[in-house]
């Protein structure tokens, strides 16, 4: 498989652009404490960005990944009950925190659960199939695919749900889905927040423009239309700076 690395050092973000959203796409085997996105650990990454934001005008997106998890041969109405119940609990949990501190607007923090973005996308199901072609036919997505599974079983379902998450984060990136807004009025941005790494799939998909790019770097529109930030390391990963050679 071909290397990866970056160019650059590995860097924080200093300053937010004025007007977008800090997006969290929350994993349900993250939400319990100590997991890195529990309700405690989602405020954390707010108060932690605060700091970086230059004026009021930024909306906070926590999207609840439930649908992926019917990606899996465990029986649907288990998994329709586990996850109902840790995104309702989880919401409740958080929202509390954010009203309690009394220095946050609760209606710019929007609660979005995983099929809104498949249901007001116009491009998701032809992005996501010419992905699950791929995964046949191109030998080293399949591979970076692979990596991405940690640890799972390379199973159809666990391939389709990296899939799926690919093709999501991409739309998101690519402002190809509009989102509620209360104080953003431009979406001048969409930052990417998630504890841990980005999938190499998702990279690779990236570099190779396997699915359409419409916000670019010449474009200049959203700083973040190829980034992830990894909170775990508080380092913005942008894919364009990363060294990867085909």
């Amino acid at each position: 498989m071909d290397t990866i690395h970056q160019k650059k050092t590995n860097y924080d973000i200093n300053k937010l652009p004025a007007d977008g959203y800090l997006v969290l796409p929350l994993s349900m085997s993250r939400l319990s404490k100590g997991k890195g996105q529990s309700p405690e650990e989602c405020f954390e990454m707010v108060k932690y960005f605060e700091s970086k934001v230059s004026q009021v005008g930024i909306d906070m997106l926590f999207i609840y990944t439930n649908g992926l998890y019917f990606n899996n041969d465990e029986p649907a109405l288990s998994v329709r009950k586990r996850t109902n119940a840790q995104m309702i609990d989880h919401k409740n949990a958080l929202l509390k925190l954010l009203v309690k501190s009394k220095k946050y607007i609760p209606q710019a923090a929007h609660f979005i659960p995983w099929d809104y973005i498949l249901l007001n996308s116009p491009q998701f199901r032809e992005y996501y199939l010419k992905l699950i072609a791929l995964k046949d036919t191109d030998e080293q997505f399949q591979q970076y695919l692979a990596d991405g599974l940690n640890h799972r079983e390379p199973t159809e379902a666990n391939y389709h749900f990296l899939i799926e998450e690919i093709v999501v984060t991409h739309l998101i990136r690519q402002k190809l889905i509009d989102f509620p807004k209360t104080l953003v009025k431009n979406d001048s941005f969409r930052l990417v927040i998630y504890p841990g790494e980005y999938l190499k799939g998702d990279l690779y998909q990236w570099k190779q423009k396997l699915l359409p790019q419409f916000q670019t770097k010449e474009e200049n529109v959203n700083p973040y239309y190829a980034s992830q930030y990894n909170f775990k390391k508080k380092i913005i990963c942008h894919f364009d700076e990363l060294d990867y050679s085909i």
